[in-house]
């Protein structure tokens, strides 16, 4: 009797270990992907390691839009409904990987998908990428949201899902069996999962296209802090020529819109960690991070189209007298704190001097610093450079054409806008459009014009979104804030 015991324990046992590895291989081995020398595919493309939390299987993800046409945003088409751009050929859009995991496919979010942008220069042309961009049509809450709500819907069942399948792909029938017996039950219960972590954001006012609450979800999830109802709504910065911020021997330069950091590569890492990674897949990306970060140290914003050498009567033609006068007020009244030889270059300047919205400084607090910085138990990442400011860090200002709305919360619409007083700024426009607005300097947003359209409206009675404050050049004359303008837009 004790013999077949033992028997039986054993044939367990070798099941368990059969079954796990089984299961490893099928499903979560990582396979690299495909090695390349471009930097820029991938920074668009390249895997942050995320995939085990947050990727979806690949096929599973491309019919969800078919499926569910009614939870894209309005005027949707496809995944570019949430504002990212498909390049011809890709198989998904920039600022999404493709991993495989086991045998099957993922596709997860990564840098790119808040830091890309588009422009177009006349109505009529085509969008074209720009990339490591401020993300000025993305809105990932949307995609959040999608996801959530199709997660939610009882029609995301295994026979409707694989029937939009097999419109378009021939599956082999292992692979068949494994989307409907596993992966699809296992997607489902992952986004009413997402669904219940992304709570929080309902009693808080919309991000918006070109904006997110970047820490809170960390704070809440990551962290495991309490929900504290602050509001970190703020644009997505461009990560052009960051190579620029490298600490010196008597300076260090401060990063993300509060500066709560001070280290270009602990801020890659961190930044892959709210996105999903964990110190189990670091191993297998950390390269790929590293090459990230060259590329965002290497890469520039595309030239200015601005130029005193277009011809009259362009749009794009901006005098020459008028922008080295503009100039010379730059040097006199802005360089010294966003010019890379400022004194304050890359510093926080204090709230109270600067008069900003400040609910996306009072989001990042104490207790965040201090907890990131010991994150996680059981595994050190060397995290040295987290801090709680007391302002809003003075950016460079190269792109500044491409950069709009402006302020850290993209709370004023143009250039010329952001020259008034702030009684003057308008209080609504429309965000998310990606024609050059070339009078102003920005993007096209007024109401009545294509920017209504197509963008979203943006309301500074919101709480996040005060347009107040950064009264610099508000008090020049006339003549002088057109010759700032001038020079602003060929930076």
């Amino acid at each position: 009797m004790r013999r077949v015991f033992w028997k039986w324990l054993f044939g367990v046992l070798v099941l368990l270990v059969v079954g796990a590895f089984a299961l490893f291989f099928l499903l979560f081995r990582p396979v690299a992907q495909p090695r390349t020398n471009d930097l820029a595919e991938v920074f668009n493309h390249g895997s942050i390691g995320n995939e085990e939390a947050q990727g979806i299987p690949y096929w599973i993800w491309r019919v969800l839009p078919q499926l569910f046409p009614e939870h894209l945003p309005a005027n949707a088409d496809g995944y570019g409904a949430f504002g990212l751009y498909w390049r011809t050929g890709d198989e998904v859009p920039v600022g999404l990987s493709v991993r495989t995991l086991g045998v099957i496919e993922r596709v997860a979010p990564n840098c790119a998908f808040c830091h890309q942008g588009s422009y177009r220069l006349r109505a009529d042309e085509p969008a074209r990428l720009v990339e490591a961009g401020p993300g000025t049509r993305v809105n990932p809450q949307a995609y959040i949201r999608f996801l959530i709500a199709v997660g939610a819907d009882p029609r995301f069942t295994a026979d409707r899902v694989m029937a939009e399948i097999g419109r378009i792909y021939d599956m082999p029938l292992w692979e068949r069996a494994l989307y409907r017996f596993v992966l699809i039950p296992a997607t489902r219960s992952a986004l009413q999962e997402q669904g219940r972590r992304f709570a929080w954001m309902k009693d808080r006012p919309d991000w918006g296209p070109g904006r997110i609450d970047p820490f809170n979800p960390v704070k809440f999830q990551n962290l495991e802090l309490a929900d504290d109802h602050t509001i970190g709504n703020s644009d997505m910065m461009p990560l052009w020529s960051l190579a620029d911020l490298s600490a010196t021997n008597t300076r260090r330069f401060s990063l993300h819109w509060d500066g709560l950091q001070t280290d270009l590569y602990e801020t890659v890492v961190s930044g892959a960690i709210g996105d999903g990674m964990t110190y189990k897949s670091y191993g297998g990306t950390e390269e790929g991070l590293r090459r990230i970060t060259d590329f965002i140290r290497l890469q520039g914003p595309p030239p200015s189209p601005f130029s005193p050498l277009k011809p009259e009567g362009d749009s794009y033609h901006v005098d020459a007298a008028a922008v080295d006068a503009g100039r010379a007020i730059y040097l006199a009244r802005c360089a010294v704190c966003h010019d890379a030889k400022g004194a304050r270059y890359r510093t926080p300047i204090s709230i109270v001097e600067l008069g900003t919205d400040r609910h996306r400084l009072d989001m990042w607090t104490p207790a965040a610093r201090d907890r990131y910085a010991a994150y996680e138990p059981g595994y050190a990442w060397g995290f040295t450079n987290f801090q709680k400011t007391d302002g809003y860090v003075a950016t460079g200002l190269r792109g500044l054409w491409l950069r709009g709305p402006y302020l850290h919360n993209g709370s004023v619409p143009t250039l010329r806008a952001l020259l008034l007083p702030p009684a003057e700024r308008p209080t609504q426009f429309y965000r998310g459009y990606d024609l050059v607005d070339a009078e102003n300097g920005g993007f096209v947003s007024g109401r009545d014009t294509a920017g209504q359209q197509y963008g979203t409206l943006y309301d500074t009675s919101q709480p996040g979104n005060g347009n107040g404050g950064h009264l610099w050049g508000t008090d020049l004359p006339q003549e002088a804030k057109e010759q700032l303008l001038s020079y602003l837009k060929t930076l």
